[in-house]
């Protein structure tokens, strides 16, 4: 490829603002061999506004071009992006924008306030200058188009964006069983009667398709390009969260914990179905309470009580359809809240950080985690978020499920419509009661109390892969002073194992050192002055009988001479 040559009519300046060495250094250098100019160069926006600033610009150079990362940031809350902040205090100054894969919102919004060129982050060096020279000569280059509105504009509710999910991945599947069958008869060597069946069961999924395309939501008109505006616009983190968790949720589901789940009870469509729902709960319940966020204080004395409220709601909505399944006078949904004390003590009481994320998401305020501080938006803020929510869907599933086990689990219509098959069996069903009964004994009584000493929090996490445990070191002193008992007289043996462990290490290496000396250098001694006066002993007798047989022989036989 031949090297682009500048018009010599065409005297512009260019000023790159580039935070990456590498990639700054390699721009400088082609730009000088190929144009035998040297830009300008800045490590960051704040280097560039305060040359704008203070140094003005050489008038024999037209136009000034600033080539810049669409990301750079500068500190100011009217316009917080570098290009737009040049726009408005520098609108003679023509910008070129790289944009990276994660910024392809941005691109709407450069367009709006007239950023002249728009290029992918990695294009070519040749292909950069290229668009440099056409933005020179007052041309128009964007090289990137703006994505499509995502879900959450298209459908404000994230119960309409979960009901377009599940209902476009089941138009898919029907769209492959299609082509499948399109596939099948076209095949020559078909029966009539199988022939005949194909193209049966193709109107059959066709028809299928129809009714259930009727059933998509509707998106919602496409809002306009959003404008500049003077206030910074506020994140909305509670959407971000359930999208979030609505993608960790396609997983399979698998318990991969060390411990029983009352939630793998269910087959995978429950399982899904009921955290569906719970999440659905509680992002109405959290919206419900930002119209008037409580106080921090209210929500310390609340908290487990919004926790069964977001219980039993979830509860009467995931089996409403199922509510008279045992019979006209048999209410399933009061039978189940029968056990609303028992879940209340066993999974919800335990669920920690209720009342800090919640005054995080309604007023803002950091969240703060042992010594660790989390700033509302920021990405480790979304971390903890995301685990702590996950922690709570999951407890009040299994909560659900509990109910559903403990009262009823061997009817068959609940085992026929909620149950994988292998648990529909009385002994294995009786097994995985045992198996959870047992687990609850060994946490409250050992685990717990170790857990709590050691000041260590178990979270239930949402994976790619299934279900899993987060290990969190916090405090849990106050948890710690509560314990009475047997949990109690084993935080005691532990501190004691604790205190005892290094002097008796220490005893037993002495005693073991003082073993290994009187074995090596005492008995070992003996044993070895043993058997060597047994050999001394042994050879005497040896030469002293060789000796009396060679007198003897020389006493046999005297010479004759």
């Amino acid at each position: 490829m031949s090297p682009i040559t500048a018009d010599a009519s065409l005297n512009f300046g260019l000023m790159i603002v580039e935070g990456e060495d590498v990639v700054r250094l390699g721009l400088w250098t082609g730009i000088q061999q190929q144009w035998g100019i040297e830009p300008l160069l800045f490590h960051d926006g704040h280097g560039l506004i305060t040359y704008l600033e203070n140094t003005p610009l050489d008038p024999e150079r037209h136009p000034w071009i600033v080539l810049c990362d669409a990301q750079l940031t500068v500190n100011d809350a009217n316009t917080p992006w570098l290009w737009q902040w040049l726009k408005q205090h520098h609108p003679t100054l023509r910008v070129l924008l790289t944009v990276r894969p994660a910024a392809l919102e941005l691109v709407s919004l450069a367009q709006q306030v007239g950023v002249e060129g728009i290029y992918p982050r990695h294009t070519a060096l040749g292909e950069l200058l290229a668009g440099v020279l056409a933005i020179a000569q007052g041309a128009i280059v964007h090289r990137v188009t703006p994505p499509p509105p995502p879900l959450r504009v298209l459908f404000p509710k994230p119960w309409d964006r979960w009901r377009y999910q599940f209902i476009q991945q089941g138009l898919e599947e029907m769209d492959a069983w299609l082509q499948a069958l399109d596939h099948h008869l076209g095949r020559s060597r078909l029966s009539p009667l199988e022939r005949l069946v194909c193209e049966g069961r193709h109107r059959e999924i066709r028809a299928a398709r129809w009714l259930v395309s009727r059933l998509l939501p509707q998106p919602s008109p496409t809002p306009p390009a959003p404008v500049v505006s003077a206030v910074r616009p506020q994140i909305e983190i509670i959407s971000q969260l359930v999208d979030r968790c609505l993608e960790r949720m396609q997983s399979d589901l698998l318990n991969l914990t060390s411990r029983p789940l009352e939630l793998e009870v269910l087959t995978l469509q429950q399982r899904r179905e009921l955290l569906y729902t719970i999440l659905r709960q509680w992002d109405l319940l959290v919206r419900a309470m930002q119209a008037t966020p409580p106080s921090i204080e209210f929500l310390h004395q609340r908290g487990n009580s919004l926790l069964q409220d977001l219980w039993e709601q979830s509860l009467r909505e995931f089996f409403r359809p199922y509510r008279f399944a045992l019979g006209e006078e048999s209410d399933l949904i009061e039978l189940l809240l029968g056990e609303r004390e028992t879940v209340a003590n066993v999974y919800l009481k335990p669920v920690p950080f209720v009342a800090e994320m919640l005054a995080h998401l309604l007023t803002q305020q950091p969240l703060k985690i042992h010594l660790q501080l989390y700033r509302y938006g920021t990405a480790a803020a979304l971390e903890i978020l995301d685990a702590l929510l996950d922690h709570w869907l999951l407890s009040v599933a299994n909560g659900i499920v509990y109910a559903l086990l403990n009262r009823c689990c061997y009817s068959e219509v609940i085992q026929q419509t909620f149950l994988r098959p292998q648990y529909t069996s009385t002994r294995e069903m009786e097994r995985f009661r045992n198996a959870l009964s047992w687990h609850y004994r060994w946490q409250r009584w050992v685990k717990e109390p170790q857990n709590i000493f050691e000041s260590r929090l178990i979270l239930l996490r949402l994976t790619a892969r299934g279900i899993q445990e987060l290990a969190l070191t916090v405090p849990r002193q106050k948890e710690l002073m509560q314990l009475e008992g047997i949990p109690y007289a084993l935080t005691l043996a532990l501190e004691a194992r604790d205190a005892l462990a290094p002097p008796l290490r220490a005893v037993v290496a002495w005693v073991g050192k003082g073993v290994v000396y009187l074995l090596t250098q005492v008995i070992g001694r003996g044993l070895g002055l043993i058997g060597r006066g047994i050999l001394q002993g042994i050879g005497q007798s040896v030469g002293g009988g060789w000796s009396r047989s060679e007198t003897s022989k020389t006493s046999s036989n005297p010479s004759g001479d």
